[in-house]
């Protein structure tokens, strides 16, 4: 749409001259309210004198809930960062983990999947298609041509863990067998940064009969 500048223009200058000659009727009236508002004001300052006790009281009222309202985002805040003990029911077993991990069915319904920040691993009773022992471990990890392999030895089992590069870019395994309570059970996961590595080791290692 072309815009006509002339005819703007002089809509313009007829509105500015229309408001100039308003301009000292609305000067007065100005300084009317001006005049009112001090007087008012004055009005409110002596009836603040007489009254100001109530008003301190009344705003002390309404200060005291919003002292009470950051209490409790501490409460919340406290245990988000603390975790603690995990049950994990279906295998009988305790592990410790982040605040706010679940625990699932696994794929297919065998064992469980463990999901919390930074974590995600699987549990279950080992099968006799996992490696028993260090050496059949790292046999099976050959075909992902691993890097890094670190391997541990514990009281009930063994750790091992390696990293791959695939086409999404580097993968952290972790791999533990442990025998807890006469049963043996296989705890895994494929991490995407050696941060959710560690944590899914310890976790590993943190199991423990329920």
């Amino acid at each position: 749409m072309t815009i006509r500048k002339l005819p703007v223009l002089v809509l313009g200058l007829a509105l500015s001259a229309t408001f100039a000659c308003d301009s000292k009727t609305d000067d007065k009236k100005a300084e009317t309210k001006k005049t009112d508002a001090k007087d008012a004001k004055k009005t409110d300052e002596k009836k603040a004198e007489g009254g100001g006790g109530a008003d301190k009281i009344a705003a002390g009222d309404k200060a005291e809930p919003a002292v009470d309202k950051a209490e409790p985002a501490g409460d919340k805040a406290e245990p988000a960062a603390a975790g603690g003990k995990l049950a994990l029911d279906k295998l009988n077993l305790t592990a410790t983990a982040p605040a706010e991990t679940t625990v699932a069915d696994g794929i297919g319904g065998a064992g469980v999947m463990v999901t919390g920040p930074g974590l995600v691993v699987i549990v279950d009773a080992a099968s006799d298609s996992r490696p028993k022992d260090l050496d059949a471990a790292k046999k099976d990890a050959e075909m992902y041509t691993p890097k890094n392999p670190k391997d541990e030895k514990l009281a009930d089992g063994w750790a091992y863990t390696y990293e791959n590069t695939g086409g999404m870019g580097t993968n952290y395994f972790v791999n533990v067998r442990r025998e807890i309570g006469g049963k043996s059970y296989w705890c895994e996961t494929t991490a995407s940064t050696p941060e959710q590595q560690t944590a899914a080791l310890d976790f590993c290692k943190s199991l423990a009969a329920k």
